[in-house]
């Protein structure tokens, strides 16, 4: 298949989701492999059962964050970096078309959902030959849980003694049972990271990698190196969030309210961060180049941000007082995500 047809114009195909079925939506619609050489123009039937008010670009971001956030609950295992479970029903062409839905999100809108296990998608797109032991241990620490990430340090650091509680816990848990010493825990763990993240999801690997090899044609996957940089540049962070936003304000109103919204996005971190970039653009990554932050004269009752995600766009209204105003409503907003459709156009 040519990566590159699928940059090109293509017939509009309409799809139509229904976001409490959203997951098992996007897969039903994938499993035909000529998915790939259309232009999805996404309809979301909200929880409430009415048609969502937005369209377009940022309607299909917002698609692609939620169904890879609700892959990344039924269908992985792992802490920070997951990889795929095998789960009995799900059969080649279920896992096939979530490779075609990987694929489609980033070539059409520059999506790719960084929770997932860099060594693994090496494996698919480069084969078990491009990992080196350093890489690999270093995916399987984001993969293990922090209580175990600081375990493994010390057993690295040979800091532990011989058959510690919590190195025989660690090993225990991941079904080894070999005395561990100084001389043999790396290649112990060099052994765990091999089975985790290679050997137990090997059929999933089996299935993605025909359909995403085309991908290594394009310049952020040719090699593990310019893999990780892709994971490197669409992480969020206040600092890289802070250098899109463009904006013109004219009044010392609008100047003011600009800065609170500027030292808002330094106070958050984590899920609160890609939550708020999600608002913005539908993407839970970064996958724009600006972010355009406009004013609005909403007051009273109707007061509150509006987001056009197509743009993206943030409208802000000029009327904060101070920084607390504007912190209470954002906050408030970003942990109720169901209302999301009043304030998305």
């Amino acid at each position: 298949m040519n990566v590159e047809a699928l940059l090109t114009d293509c017939p509009v195909h309409n799809v139509i989701l229904y976001r409490a079925f959203l997951k098992d939506n996007l897969i039903e619609t994938f499993k035909y492999p000529e998915i790939l050489q259309v232009n999805l123009d996404v309809t979301l039937i909200g929880d409430n059962g009415k048609e969502e008010e937005g369209k377009g670009a940022g309607v299909f971001r917002d698609t692609l964050s939620t169904f890879w956030n609700q892959f990344f609950n039924s269908l992985t295992v792992g802490t920070q970096e997951k990889v795929p479970a095998i789960r009995h029903d799900y059969q080649r062409a279920e896992w096939e078309a979530i490779a075609r839905i990987l694929m489609y999100g980033y070539i059409k809108e520059r999506y790719f959902p960084l929770p997932l296990s860099r060594a693994f998608v090496a494996l698919c797109l480069f084969g078990e030959e491009s990992m080196t032991s350093d890489f690999l241990l270093s995916s399987f620490k984001l993969y293990i849980s922090e209580d175990e990430r600081e375990t493994l340090q010390r057993c690295l650091e040979e800091t532990i003694e011989d058959d510690n509680d919590d190195v025989l816990d660690f090993l225990s848990n991941y079904k080894c049972y070999r005395n561990p010493t100084r001389q043999n825990i790396l290649q112990i763990v060099s052994e765990l990271a091999h089975q985790e993240i290679i050997q137990k999801p090997r059929y999933v690997m089996n299935c993605w990698a025909p359909i995403l090899k085309p991908m290594t044609f394009l310049p952020d996957f040719q090699s593990v190196v310019t893999l990780e940089n892709l994971y490197e540049v669409k992480r969020p962070t206040a600092k890289k969030i802070l250098k899109l936003i463009k904006s013109e304000p004219v009044t010392d109103q609008e100047r003011q309210c600009l800065d609170h919204l500027k030292r808002y996005i330094r106070s958050l971190q984590g899920k609160s961060l890609s939550l708020f970039l999600q608002f913005i653009t539908g993407s839970d990554i970064i996958s724009c180049d600006t972010i355009e932050v406009a004013f609005s004269a909403l007051e009273g009752a109707s007061r509150r941000p509006v987001a056009h995600t197509c743009g993206p766009l943030l409208e802000i209204p000029s009327s904060y007082q101070s920084y607390n105003e504007l912190s209470e409503e954002f906050s408030e907003l970003l942990q109720h995500k169901e209302a999301w459709h009043f304030n998305i156009v």
